[in-house]
């Protein structure tokens, strides 16, 4: 056990080992990112404790395949270092570990550890830091990736809000690999998904390697391999591609659809995985993949009302994402109408070539099933408020477990009675649900079942939040104009969706 000031000297110190020097850490943009993370700007961390002789679960794992088998004697044991946001003395924290009430105030100040590897350069092993400042309403970051870690430090048990991280190691895993198993940490929250360390994610994926190239040392993983990989977790996986009408060699998903696709499924807590190019040395470019696990997103505002239909999602201004290559919960940022700016190159923007989303194998209608009936909603409303607001329709379409939804049903301003209504209706685990605000009001919800046959009638519920007055000068216009009404509902049971849009009012 050694305990030492935070500072980077002592840093970079802790994160050397026999293999990989403190002048070679210093170089490691991760390093300056996780310096950074770290400092007085990011977590403000004061004091180091350093864990010898650690046992790391996946390091073993990815040891017994490859590091086990090396000429070379890698030691098969890691250090694990500590940070706190409180200056205390060895004295003090043997103090606090024997005795129970004593310094509280260090363990209150835990912010989490990094494992390091005993292996040349790749030293980041696995990696769980606390996130910066957060919350679920607007204008906050909204870390909904994250998962809870129990933490045993020499007998002591403290807790953390997460996500676990590690670079990629080039033997026996690459930034694909990492990426799929830092989801994994949050996913394999559910019995059905199983947790696998690089080693064995990269094995998963092999199984669709049609080139020939060998296993380990892994240079990298296709898209269908990363598929192949979350499948066979447990998981199962949507796919979304660029595309360019006028260039079939350059193509990428633009902002505005990536904002609706991630505001979309991230209510499920899982994170969402980037296939991007990235610019490089002399024009060319290389790939990379990312882990999302959080955005930012402001508040609803006024906007005026105007022809084209306007989402909730436009209001992400940027997103959270573990890139191997620098560290956990890295500030990417839009640029434009499809290019990003990442970590690694804040002057040449990246582009998003391909958007991994993994969900659990009951969900079976895509958000673009949601989107079509929303586009004639939207058609419908905004005929009956033509000329009578101010502000536009804003729309906001999300995946959930119908037991968060039944919770905000009883925290809304909806009386007692209608809160009953709506909560006591049967629904299925998941729901797709579709609001519409005026500015920052939200008017109603409409509640899609995300298990069934997209063909079928997936429409369970209508919520409206709007005064009964105008609930009624509503229903009569829809009534009223029915058989026009009706046709904008892109379904094959338009009719029956639009009479059950009206009955429910």
């Amino acid at each position: 056990m050694e305990v030492h000031e935070f500072t980077l000297p002592n840093f970079s110190r802790a994160l050397s080992n026999t293999y990989t020097s403190e002048d070679i850490v210093r170089e490691k943009g991760h390093f300056t990112y996780l310096s950074g993370y770290l400092g007085v700007d990011g977590l403000d961390a004061k004091t180091i404790v350093v864990e010898s002789d650690y046992v790391s679960k996946d390091y073993l794992h990815d040891y017994v395949s490859y590091y086990s088998l090396c000429f070379e004697n890698y030691p098969k044991t890691c250090k694990r270092i500590h940070f706190f946001n409180l200056n205390f003395s060895q004295e003090n924290f043997i103090s606090a570990l024997i005795t129970n009430d004593a310094h509280q105030e260090i363990w209150d100040s835990y912010l989490g550890f990094i494992v390091v590897r005993p292996i040349p350069t790749k030293v980041i092993g696995y990696t769980v830091l606390k996130t910066f400042s957060a919350g679920n309403g607007f204008d906050n970051r909204y870390f909904w990736g994250t998962r809870e870690y129990v933490v045993h430090l020499y007998g002591k048990v403290l807790n953390l809000t997460s996500l676990a991280f590690q670079e990629q190691d080039s033997v026996v895993s690459a930034c694909a690999t990492t990426a799929i198993w830092s989801m994994l940490n949050k996913a394999a929250l559910d019995h059905h998904t199983v947790l696998k360390s690089p080693s064995q994610i990269t094995k998963d994926a092999d199984k669709l390697a049609l080139d020939g190239s060998r296993l380990f040392p892994n240079s990298g993983l296709s898209v269908l391999q990363i598929c192949q990989a979350i499948n066979n977790s447990g998981l199962v996986t949507e796919i979304r591609q660029g595309y360019n009408r006028y260039d079939a060699f350059h193509y990428n998903i633009p902002n505005n659809r990536l904002k609706k696709l991630l505001r979309a499924y991230s209510p499920i807590g899982i994170p969402i995985i980037l296939a991007i190019r990235i610019p490089t040395a002399h024009g060319q470019h290389g790939y990379h993949a990312i882990a999302i696990s959080g955005y930012k997103q402001s508040a609803p505002e006024h906007i005026a009302p105007k022809p084209e239909i306007s989402w909730l999602s436009e209001n992400i201004t940027k997103f959270y994402a573990h890139d191997d290559q620098f560290g956990p919960f890295a500030r990417i940022t839009f640029d434009g109408e499809h290019e990003i700016f990442t970590p690694w190159n804040r002057v040449t923007p990246s582009q998003v070539l391909n958007v991994v989303i993994p969900v659990y194998p009951k969900i079976r209608i895509s958000y673009e099933d949601i989107e079509s009936i929303t586009l004639g909603l939207d058609k419908i409303l905004t005929f009956h408020f033509d000329g009578h607001i101010v502000s536009d329709l804003i729309w906001d379409i999300s995946i959930d477990y119908s037991e968060n939804f039944k919770k905000n049903i009883l925290e809304s301003p909806l009386t007692d009675e209608e809160k009953v209504t709506h909560v006591s209706n049967s629904l299925p685990k998941y729901l797709w649900i579709s609001s519409c605000y005026i500015a920052d009001r939200k008017i109603l919800d409409f509640v899609f079942d995300a298990t069934d046959v997209n063909l079928g009638m997936i429409f369970k519920d209508v919520v409206s939040y709007i005064d009964k007055d105008d609930q009624t000068i509503l229903k009569e216009y829809l009534t009223l104009n029915s058989d026009v009404l009706a046709s904008f509902i892109h379904h094959t049971q338009k009719q029956d969706y639009f009479d059950f849009f009206v009955n429910k009012l």
